[in-house]
Protein backbone atom coordinates (compact mmCIF):
# COMPACT_ATOMS: atom_id res chain seq x y z
CA UNK A 1 0.00 0.00 0.00
CA UNK A 2 1.33 3.07 -0.90
CA UNK A 3 2.37 5.48 1.99
CA UNK A 4 0.49 8.70 2.60
CA UNK A 5 2.47 12.17 1.83
CA UNK A 6 1.98 14.54 4.38
CA UNK A 7 2.42 18.25 3.17
CA UNK A 8 4.08 20.40 5.78
CA UNK A 9 3.60 23.86 4.97
CA UNK A 10 5.85 26.69 6.69
CA UNK A 11 4.96 29.97 7.79
CA UNK A 12 8.08 32.60 7.40
CA UNK A 13 9.04 34.00 10.85
CA UNK A 14 7.84 37.87 11.52
CA UNK A 15 9.00 40.63 10.61
CA UNK A 16 8.78 44.18 12.25
CA UNK A 17 6.09 44.87 9.32
CA UNK A 18 4.37 41.74 9.98
CA UNK A 19 3.89 42.88 13.92
CA UNK A 20 3.13 46.11 13.49
CA UNK A 21 0.24 45.27 11.01
CA UNK A 22 -0.87 42.54 12.94
CA UNK A 23 -0.19 39.46 10.03
CA UNK A 24 2.30 36.94 8.87
CA UNK A 25 3.02 36.54 4.93
CA UNK A 26 3.65 33.57 3.96
CA UNK A 27 3.81 31.63 0.75
CA UNK A 28 1.32 29.78 -1.19
CA UNK A 29 2.53 26.28 -2.77
CA UNK A 30 -0.17 26.55 -5.21
CA UNK A 31 -0.55 29.46 -6.86
CA UNK A 32 2.97 30.57 -5.88
CA UNK A 33 2.86 34.55 -4.87
CA UNK A 34 2.70 35.68 -1.24
CA UNK A 35 -1.14 36.02 0.35
CA UNK A 36 -1.58 37.54 3.64
CA UNK A 37 -2.97 35.19 6.42
CA UNK A 38 -3.78 36.58 10.05
CA UNK A 39 -1.78 35.47 12.92
CA UNK A 40 -3.39 36.23 16.45
CA UNK A 41 -1.79 37.59 19.53
CA UNK A 42 -0.70 35.47 21.97
CA UNK A 43 -3.39 34.65 24.99
CA UNK A 44 -2.90 37.04 27.92
CA UNK A 45 -0.50 40.15 26.53
CA UNK A 46 -3.28 42.72 26.49
CA UNK A 47 -4.34 42.17 29.94
CA UNK A 48 -0.80 42.21 31.89
CA UNK A 49 -0.35 45.45 29.87
CA UNK A 50 -3.38 46.95 31.08
CA UNK A 51 -2.56 45.73 35.15
CA UNK A 52 0.92 47.31 34.37
CA UNK A 53 -0.44 50.95 33.49
CA UNK A 54 -3.08 50.77 36.26
CA UNK A 55 -0.18 50.14 38.76
CA UNK A 56 1.68 52.83 37.49
CA UNK A 57 -1.41 55.02 38.05
CA UNK A 58 -1.91 54.44 41.22
CA UNK A 59 1.99 54.77 42.11
CA UNK A 60 1.76 57.97 40.85
CA UNK A 61 -1.51 58.98 42.89
CA UNK A 62 -0.09 57.91 45.70
CA UNK A 63 3.12 59.76 45.28
CA UNK A 64 1.21 63.21 44.50
CA UNK A 65 -0.99 62.71 47.99
CA UNK A 66 1.75 62.01 49.64
CA UNK A 67 3.34 65.31 48.70
CA UNK A 68 0.77 67.30 49.20
CA UNK A 69 0.60 65.78 52.78
CA UNK A 70 4.16 66.56 53.38
CA UNK A 71 3.58 70.09 52.35
CA UNK A 72 0.51 70.38 54.35
CA UNK A 73 2.19 69.72 57.16
CA UNK A 74 5.05 72.07 56.80
CA UNK A 75 3.03 74.78 56.23
CA UNK A 76 1.16 73.81 59.86
CA UNK A 77 4.46 73.86 61.26
CA UNK A 78 5.56 76.75 60.14
CA UNK A 79 2.37 78.68 60.82
CA UNK A 80 2.40 77.36 64.14
CA UNK A 81 5.60 78.86 64.43
CA UNK A 82 5.25 81.34 63.11
CA UNK A 83 2.25 82.31 66.16
CA UNK A 84 4.64 81.37 68.72
CA UNK A 85 7.26 83.57 67.68
CA UNK A 86 4.35 86.35 67.41
CA UNK A 87 3.55 85.49 70.60
CA UNK A 88 7.16 85.88 72.08
CA UNK A 89 9.41 89.48 73.12
CA UNK A 90 11.38 90.69 70.20
CA UNK A 91 14.26 89.23 69.98
CA UNK A 92 17.75 91.72 70.22
CA UNK A 93 21.42 91.35 70.44
CA UNK A 94 23.34 92.29 73.54
CA UNK A 95 26.60 93.14 74.58
CA UNK A 96 28.12 93.84 78.02
CA UNK A 97 29.68 97.18 78.92
CA UNK A 98 33.46 96.95 79.45
CA UNK A 99 36.61 98.91 80.05
CA UNK A 100 38.82 99.81 77.20
CA UNK A 101 42.38 99.32 76.98
CA UNK A 102 44.85 101.15 79.34
CA UNK A 103 47.24 101.47 76.00
CA UNK A 104 45.64 102.88 73.11
CA UNK A 105 46.51 104.17 69.94
CA UNK A 106 45.41 107.69 69.52
CA UNK A 107 45.54 108.23 65.28
CA UNK A 108 45.10 111.66 64.28
CA UNK A 109 45.65 114.16 60.77
CA UNK A 110 48.66 115.95 60.81
CA UNK A 111 50.14 118.70 58.25
CA UNK A 112 54.02 118.52 57.64
CA UNK A 113 55.74 121.70 57.54
CA UNK A 114 59.59 122.76 56.71
CA UNK A 115 61.81 122.99 60.10
CA UNK A 116 62.49 126.90 58.67
CA UNK A 117 60.49 128.45 55.56
CA UNK A 118 60.73 131.98 54.38
CA UNK A 119 60.36 134.41 51.65
CA UNK A 120 63.47 136.62 50.69
CA UNK A 121 62.76 140.06 49.97
CA UNK A 122 65.29 142.37 47.95
CA UNK A 123 66.74 144.89 50.67
CA UNK A 124 67.84 147.86 48.05
CA UNK A 125 66.47 149.25 44.85
CA UNK A 126 67.76 148.09 41.22
CA UNK A 127 66.57 145.35 38.83
CA UNK A 128 68.27 141.83 38.68
CA UNK A 129 71.02 141.04 36.88
CA UNK A 130 70.98 137.61 37.18
CA UNK A 131 70.09 134.69 39.67
CA UNK A 132 72.06 131.92 40.06
CA UNK A 133 69.89 129.61 41.50
CA UNK A 134 66.37 128.08 40.73
CA UNK A 135 63.32 125.79 42.18
CA UNK A 136 64.49 122.71 43.47
CA UNK A 137 67.89 123.86 44.23
CA UNK A 138 69.64 122.85 47.37
CA UNK A 139 71.71 126.07 48.93
CA UNK A 140 74.12 126.51 51.72
CA UNK A 141 73.90 129.34 54.18
CA UNK A 142 75.43 132.49 52.79
CA UNK A 143 75.63 130.95 48.98
CA UNK A 144 74.81 134.03 47.05
CA UNK A 145 71.29 133.55 44.82
CA UNK A 146 71.05 136.53 42.96
CA UNK A 147 72.42 139.90 41.94
CA UNK A 148 70.89 143.26 41.38
CA UNK A 149 72.40 145.70 39.97
CA UNK A 150 71.84 149.49 41.49
CA UNK A 151 72.74 152.30 39.45
CA UNK A 152 71.66 154.93 41.73
CA UNK A 153 72.57 153.28 44.79
CA UNK A 154 76.53 153.65 42.93
CA UNK A 155 76.34 157.19 42.52
CA UNK A 156 75.28 158.27 45.96
CA UNK A 157 77.85 156.22 47.59
CA UNK A 158 80.69 158.26 45.43
CA UNK A 159 79.01 161.36 46.69
CA UNK A 160 79.24 160.39 50.47
CA UNK A 161 82.67 159.17 49.65
CA UNK A 162 83.64 162.53 48.05
CA UNK A 163 81.60 164.16 51.24
CA UNK A 164 83.72 162.39 53.45
CA UNK A 165 86.89 163.53 52.04
CA UNK A 166 85.18 167.10 51.72
CA UNK A 167 84.88 167.14 55.68
CA UNK A 168 88.05 165.59 56.58
CA UNK A 169 89.40 169.18 54.21
CA UNK A 170 87.20 170.84 56.38
CA UNK A 171 88.83 169.50 59.56
CA UNK A 172 92.36 170.15 58.53
CA UNK A 173 91.38 173.56 58.07
CA UNK A 174 89.53 174.16 61.21
CA UNK A 175 92.30 172.49 62.71
CA UNK A 176 94.84 174.86 61.48
CA UNK A 177 92.30 178.02 62.67
CA UNK A 178 92.51 176.46 65.95
CA UNK A 179 96.54 175.96 66.32
CA UNK A 180 96.26 179.66 64.72
CA UNK A 181 93.85 181.16 67.55
CA UNK A 182 95.63 179.31 70.19
CA UNK A 183 99.20 180.34 69.18
CA UNK A 184 97.10 184.07 69.11
CA UNK A 185 96.23 183.79 72.23
CA UNK A 186 99.04 182.78 74.09
CA UNK A 187 101.20 186.23 72.54
CA UNK A 188 98.53 188.28 73.68
CA UNK A 189 98.42 186.55 76.98
CA UNK A 190 102.08 187.05 77.78
CA UNK A 191 101.89 191.12 76.44
CA UNK A 192 98.64 191.47 79.03
CA UNK A 193 100.85 191.85 82.14
CA UNK A 194 103.30 194.74 80.86
CA UNK A 195 100.85 196.49 79.54
CA UNK A 196 101.15 196.28 75.91
CA UNK A 197 98.00 194.80 74.91
CA UNK A 198 94.39 196.15 76.64
CA UNK A 199 92.35 193.50 78.04
CA UNK A 200 89.45 193.77 76.08
CA UNK A 201 92.44 192.48 73.24
CA UNK A 202 93.13 189.76 75.65
CA UNK A 203 90.14 188.71 75.83
CA UNK A 204 88.48 188.52 72.24
CA UNK A 205 91.99 186.56 71.15
CA UNK A 206 90.28 184.21 74.00
CA UNK A 207 86.75 184.02 72.41
CA UNK A 208 88.51 183.73 68.96
CA UNK A 209 89.99 180.62 70.04
CA UNK A 210 86.95 178.95 71.73
CA UNK A 211 85.18 179.59 68.55
CA UNK A 212 88.00 177.96 65.97
CA UNK A 213 88.02 175.01 68.48
CA UNK A 214 84.52 174.42 68.72
CA UNK A 215 84.53 174.68 64.61
CA UNK A 216 87.10 171.84 64.89
CA UNK A 217 84.83 169.94 67.05
CA UNK A 218 81.66 170.52 64.70
CA UNK A 219 83.89 169.48 61.47
CA UNK A 220 84.83 166.37 63.12
CA UNK A 221 81.37 165.37 63.81
CA UNK A 222 80.18 166.07 60.15
CA UNK A 223 83.12 163.93 59.07
CA UNK A 224 81.61 161.24 61.20
CA UNK A 225 78.27 161.61 59.64
CA UNK A 226 79.51 161.74 56.46
CA UNK A 227 81.34 158.80 57.43
CA UNK A 228 78.33 157.43 58.74
CA UNK A 229 76.14 157.95 55.65
CA UNK A 230 79.41 155.65 53.95
CA UNK A 231 78.80 153.09 56.18
CA UNK A 232 74.86 152.87 55.17
CA UNK A 233 75.24 152.88 51.64
CA UNK A 234 78.28 150.17 52.10
CA UNK A 235 75.84 148.17 53.42
CA UNK A 236 72.56 148.81 51.16
CA UNK A 237 75.67 147.79 48.26
CA UNK A 238 76.27 144.47 50.30
CA UNK A 239 72.51 143.81 49.69
CA UNK A 240 73.29 143.68 45.84
CA UNK A 241 74.30 140.13 46.26
CA UNK A 242 71.13 137.87 47.46
CA UNK A 243 72.28 135.63 50.24
CA UNK A 244 71.17 132.15 51.31
CA UNK A 245 69.60 132.24 55.00
CA UNK A 246 70.02 129.21 56.01
CA UNK A 247 70.55 125.94 54.67
CA UNK A 248 67.56 124.69 52.38
CA UNK A 249 66.04 124.38 49.03
CA UNK A 250 64.88 127.08 46.93
CA UNK A 251 61.15 126.44 46.75
CA UNK A 252 60.10 128.79 44.40
CA UNK A 253 61.91 131.58 42.47
CA UNK A 254 59.70 134.63 41.95
CA UNK A 255 61.61 136.88 39.70
CA UNK A 256 63.26 137.05 36.09
CA UNK A 257 66.44 138.56 34.75
CA UNK A 258 65.86 142.46 34.05
CA UNK A 259 62.86 142.43 36.60
CA UNK A 260 62.56 145.91 38.82
CA UNK A 261 62.81 144.88 42.40
CA UNK A 262 62.10 146.88 45.39
CA UNK A 263 63.46 146.70 49.11
CA UNK A 264 60.51 146.03 51.53
CA UNK A 265 58.16 143.45 51.98
CA UNK A 266 54.60 145.06 51.40
CA UNK A 267 52.15 143.72 49.64
CA UNK A 268 53.38 145.78 46.40
CA UNK A 269 56.57 144.56 46.86
CA UNK A 270 57.35 141.43 44.55
CA UNK A 271 59.65 138.84 46.91
CA UNK A 272 62.83 136.93 45.04
CA UNK A 273 62.63 133.39 46.58
CA UNK A 274 61.59 130.92 48.78
CA UNK A 275 63.41 128.60 50.57
CA UNK A 276 62.77 126.06 53.37
CA UNK A 277 64.53 123.99 55.05
CA UNK A 278 63.19 120.60 55.55
CA UNK A 279 65.64 117.75 57.34
CA UNK A 280 63.45 118.07 60.17
CA UNK A 281 59.87 118.02 59.78
CA UNK A 282 57.30 120.18 62.18
CA UNK A 283 53.97 117.99 61.90
CA UNK A 284 51.15 119.91 63.35
CA UNK A 285 48.13 118.03 64.65
CA UNK A 286 45.14 118.83 66.10
CA UNK A 287 44.17 116.81 69.21
CA UNK A 288 40.30 116.63 70.30
CA UNK A 289 39.60 118.13 73.89
CA UNK A 290 38.87 114.82 75.44
CA UNK A 291 42.23 113.10 74.48
CA UNK A 292 44.73 116.36 75.67
CA UNK A 293 45.54 115.28 78.47
CA UNK A 294 47.09 111.91 77.56
CA UNK A 295 49.66 114.28 75.29
CA UNK A 296 52.62 114.61 77.24
CA UNK A 297 56.22 116.88 75.98
CA UNK A 298 58.83 114.52 75.00
CA UNK A 299 56.28 111.41 73.91
CA UNK A 300 57.09 109.29 71.09
CA UNK A 301 54.70 109.64 67.98
CA UNK A 302 54.87 107.89 64.36
CA UNK A 303 54.48 109.84 61.31
CA UNK A 304 53.28 107.75 57.81
CA UNK A 305 52.26 108.89 54.46
CA UNK A 306 50.53 106.97 51.95
CA UNK A 307 52.95 107.87 49.29
CA UNK A 308 55.77 106.01 51.78
CA UNK A 309 53.46 102.23 52.19
CA UNK A 310 55.15 100.53 55.30
CA UNK A 311 57.66 102.68 56.21
CA UNK A 312 56.83 104.93 59.77
CA UNK A 313 58.96 108.27 60.23
CA UNK A 314 59.34 107.87 64.13
CA UNK A 315 59.40 111.57 66.01
CA UNK A 316 58.33 113.16 69.49
CA UNK A 317 56.08 115.70 70.64
CA UNK A 318 58.44 118.66 70.49
CA UNK A 319 55.72 121.42 72.22
CA UNK A 320 52.11 122.45 72.56
CA UNK A 321 49.73 125.44 72.60
CA UNK A 322 48.93 124.72 76.27
CA UNK A 323 45.69 126.14 75.46
CA UNK A 324 42.14 124.50 73.69
CA UNK A 325 41.06 126.32 70.57
CA UNK A 326 37.62 127.53 71.64
CA UNK A 327 36.15 127.07 68.04
CA UNK A 328 37.30 123.59 67.27
CA UNK A 329 37.90 122.32 71.15
CA UNK A 330 41.18 120.41 69.93
CA UNK A 331 45.17 121.17 71.27
CA UNK A 332 48.10 122.03 69.10
CA UNK A 333 50.44 119.68 69.00
CA UNK A 334 53.79 120.12 67.45
CA UNK A 335 55.65 116.58 66.60
CA UNK A 336 59.18 117.08 65.01
CA UNK A 337 60.18 114.34 63.25
CA UNK A 338 63.71 114.02 61.20
CA UNK A 339 64.03 113.76 57.46
CA UNK A 340 67.14 113.63 56.68
CA UNK A 341 66.43 112.01 53.25
CA UNK A 342 63.83 114.72 52.54
CA UNK A 343 61.49 111.63 52.13
CA UNK A 344 59.11 114.11 54.01
CA UNK A 345 57.67 117.17 51.85
CA UNK A 346 56.32 120.37 53.75
CA UNK A 347 52.72 120.96 53.43
CA UNK A 348 52.24 117.26 52.88
CA UNK A 349 49.08 115.59 54.65
CA UNK A 350 50.23 112.71 57.10
CA UNK A 351 48.47 110.04 59.62
CA UNK A 352 50.18 110.65 63.05
CA UNK A 353 49.97 107.93 65.81
CA UNK A 354 50.32 108.41 69.50
CA UNK A 355 50.59 105.29 71.67
CA UNK A 356 48.91 106.35 74.87
CA UNK A 357 48.96 105.11 78.06
CA UNK A 358 45.38 105.29 80.36
CA UNK A 359 45.43 105.31 84.21
CA UNK A 360 41.71 104.58 84.62
CA UNK A 361 40.82 103.93 80.88
CA UNK A 362 36.55 104.84 80.13
CA UNK A 363 34.07 102.36 79.14
CA UNK A 364 33.16 101.07 75.55
CA UNK A 365 30.53 99.84 73.51
CA UNK A 366 29.97 99.02 70.06
CA UNK A 367 29.27 101.58 67.73
CA UNK A 368 26.13 100.18 66.96
CA UNK A 369 25.24 100.25 70.27
CA UNK A 370 25.08 103.89 70.46
CA UNK A 371 21.73 105.59 69.56
CA UNK A 372 21.80 109.43 68.49
CA UNK A 373 18.02 111.13 69.58
CA UNK A 374 17.13 114.72 69.33
CA UNK A 375 17.97 114.92 72.83
CA UNK A 376 21.20 113.26 72.54
CA UNK A 377 23.20 110.16 72.30
CA UNK A 378 21.64 107.58 74.15
CA UNK A 379 22.33 103.55 74.75
CA UNK A 380 19.52 101.16 75.02
CA UNK A 381 20.02 98.88 78.67
CA UNK A 382 18.86 95.49 78.77
CA UNK A 383 17.58 94.67 82.48
CA UNK A 384 17.72 91.95 83.94
CA UNK A 385 14.21 91.14 83.57
CA UNK A 386 14.48 91.64 79.90
CA UNK A 387 13.05 95.37 79.73
CA UNK A 388 14.41 98.34 77.99
CA UNK A 389 15.89 101.72 79.26
CA UNK A 390 16.87 104.05 77.06
CA UNK A 391 20.00 106.36 79.14
CA UNK A 392 21.82 109.26 77.61
CA UNK A 393 24.89 108.57 77.60
CA UNK A 394 28.76 111.72 76.88
CA UNK A 395 30.80 110.48 74.23
CA UNK A 396 34.51 110.98 75.39
CA UNK A 397 35.82 109.75 72.10
CA UNK A 398 34.81 108.18 68.79
CA UNK A 399 36.97 105.27 67.47
CA UNK A 400 34.90 104.39 64.60
CA UNK A 401 33.52 100.50 65.79
CA UNK A 402 33.76 101.59 69.43
CA UNK A 403 32.24 104.32 71.19
CA UNK A 404 34.32 105.19 74.73
CA UNK A 405 32.26 106.75 77.06
CA UNK A 406 32.55 109.23 79.88
CA UNK A 407 29.11 108.99 81.46
CA UNK A 408 25.75 107.31 81.60
CA UNK A 409 27.09 103.40 81.95
CA UNK A 410 28.33 101.11 84.52
CA UNK A 411 31.20 98.15 83.93
CA UNK A 412 28.93 95.06 83.32
CA UNK A 413 25.79 96.23 81.93
CA UNK A 414 24.42 95.01 79.26
CA UNK A 415 23.06 97.23 75.89
CA UNK A 416 21.19 96.42 72.84
CA UNK A 417 23.08 96.08 69.16
CA UNK A 418 20.91 97.82 66.54
CA UNK A 419 18.01 98.58 68.73
CA UNK A 420 14.69 99.64 66.36
CA UNK A 421 12.51 102.70 66.54
CA UNK A 422 9.63 100.07 66.93
CA UNK A 423 10.95 99.29 70.79
CA UNK A 424 10.09 101.95 73.21
CA UNK A 425 10.88 102.78 76.89
CA UNK A 426 9.52 100.04 79.59
CA UNK A 427 9.09 97.14 76.47
CA UNK A 428 10.49 93.64 76.94
CA UNK A 429 13.35 91.51 74.55
CA UNK A 430 14.52 88.64 74.39
CA UNK A 431 18.38 89.31 74.76
CA UNK A 432 20.92 87.40 72.97
CA UNK A 433 24.16 88.05 73.69
CA UNK A 434 27.01 88.07 70.92
CA UNK A 435 30.66 87.89 71.59
CA UNK A 436 32.56 90.96 70.58
CA UNK A 437 36.59 91.51 69.41
CA UNK A 438 38.80 93.04 71.83
CA UNK A 439 38.74 96.94 70.71
CA UNK A 440 41.18 98.18 68.54
CA UNK A 441 43.09 100.99 67.32
CA UNK A 442 41.44 103.15 64.98
CA UNK A 443 42.76 102.53 61.49
CA UNK A 444 44.43 105.53 59.58
CA UNK A 445 42.44 108.16 58.19
CA UNK A 446 41.91 108.41 54.59
CA UNK A 447 43.87 111.67 52.37
CA UNK A 448 40.52 112.63 52.18
CA UNK A 449 39.82 115.76 54.90
CA UNK A 450 39.32 114.37 58.07
CA UNK A 451 35.71 115.54 59.70
CA UNK A 452 35.24 116.59 63.48
CA UNK A 453 32.13 115.64 64.68
CA UNK A 454 30.76 117.25 67.91
CA UNK A 455 29.01 114.53 69.61
CA UNK A 456 25.48 116.19 71.17
CA UNK A 457 26.23 115.32 74.90
CA UNK A 458 24.80 117.28 78.09
CA UNK A 459 28.80 117.90 78.91
CA UNK A 460 28.90 120.58 76.16
CA UNK A 461 30.19 118.87 72.98
CA UNK A 462 33.16 117.15 72.76
CA UNK A 463 34.83 117.07 69.41
CA UNK A 464 35.80 113.54 68.26
CA UNK A 465 37.45 112.43 65.22
CA UNK A 466 35.78 110.45 62.75
CA UNK A 467 37.46 108.48 59.63
CA UNK A 468 36.25 109.39 56.49
CA UNK A 469 33.75 112.08 55.66
CA UNK A 470 30.68 113.51 58.11
CA UNK A 471 28.84 110.90 59.00
CA UNK A 472 25.02 110.79 59.51
CA UNK A 473 23.98 110.79 62.87
CA UNK A 474 23.73 106.80 64.29
CA UNK A 475 20.15 105.30 63.85
CA UNK A 476 18.96 101.79 64.69
CA UNK A 477 19.21 99.21 61.37
CA UNK A 478 15.91 97.29 61.42
CA UNK A 479 17.13 94.17 62.03
CA UNK A 480 15.11 93.08 65.46
CA UNK A 481 11.64 93.11 63.67
CA UNK A 482 9.20 91.15 65.81
CA UNK A 483 8.08 87.20 64.25
CA UNK A 484 5.21 87.21 62.62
Amino acid sequence: MESEKTTTTTIPAETNGDRAGGHAHRQSPEHGHPGHTPVLATAGTGRRIAVAAALVAVGLAAVYVFGLRVRHDDTAKLQAAARESASLPPAVQVVRVRRATPRTLLALPGEARALYETTIYARTNGYLSKWLVDMGDRVKQGQVLATIETPELDDQMAAAQAKVAQEQSGIELAQANANFAKLSYQRWESAAPEGAVSAQDRDQKKAELDTSVAKLSAAKAQLKLAQADVQRLQTLIGFKSVLAPFDGTITERHVDIGELVTAGSTSSTTPLFSIARSDQIRVFVDVPQGASPEIKLGMTAEATAAEHPGRKFAGKVDRTADSIDPVSRTLRVEVLVPNADLSLKPGMYLQVEFQTDRRDPPLEIPASALNMRPSGPEAAIIAADGTVRFQPITIARDMGDYIEVSSGLSDGQTVALNITSDVEEGERVTPREVQTPAAQPAPPVPKSTTAMRASSSSAGGVVTPTSGVDEAPRTAAPSAKRAG
